[in-house]
């Protein structure tokens, strides 16, 4: 199989309208465990390239209220890097936990796939940052609904969940559970001397 930008943009519209099918078959690729931790790991750098490039297009107000979390590429990457493990393994721990199926193997693809089409929209947000910036707000607000929608599906396909509505609402409650301990673990990182500029 060739990963071309082709195939990946018509996999990205194929999950937008059926996500379920559309994890379905990225499982089904039956991808090699380090192809989905490599993976995870690029989406996370390719994100804190694009995150520092909104932020250098801050006014210059707004980048003093984020400047503490902004202040090195590496701890940026590092927070990234963290979300996505957590993400990994609260997705696959508390579906097993509820009766679910789904391999690590199989959360760590869905993560990093979920954050490849995360990244499109982050992208389409930059453009339209610089282009049209209502638009971009909009697109914000659009991003947070595609991610719990798509990480519903995703859950739900991962473990053999019939029901989406108890999904959603199983995740509802580890998000806000592992929101307290990334607070935490946030204020550590960013409380720490910057290990590069």
């Amino acid at each position: 199989m060739d990963i071309t930008p082709t195939f990946l943009m018509r996999m990205v519209r194929e999950t937008l309208m059926a996500p379920r099918a559309g994890a379905a078959k990225m499982l089904g690729f039956g991808f090699a465990p380090i192809v989905g931790w490599m993976s995870l790991l690029l989406m996370a750098v390719a994100s804190t390239v694009l995150t520092h490039l909104s932020f250098a297009m801050m006014p210059a107000s707004s980048r003093e209220v984020w400047s503490a979390a902004m202040g090195s590429p590496i701890r940026t990457a590092m927070l990234q890097w963290v979300v996505l493990l957590i993400s990994v393994h609260a997705i696959h721990k508390v579906g097993r936990w509820r009766g679910g199926k789904g391999s690590l193997q199989g959360a760590v693809v869905l993560v990093a796939w979920l954050q490849f089409i995360l990244l499109c929209l982050q992208i389409a947000q930059l453009l339209t940052q610089a282009l049209l910036p209502p638009l971009s707000d909009i697109l914000g607000i659009f991003g947070l609904v595609l991610f719990l929608w798509l990480l519903t599906n995703f859950t739900a396909e991962l473990h053999g969940f019939a029901s989406l509505g108890m999904t959603f609402l199983g995740i509802m409650v580890t998000l806000f559970a592992a929101s307290v301990v990334l607070a935490f673990v946030f204020s550590l990182l960013i409380g720490a001397p910057a290990t590069g500029g």
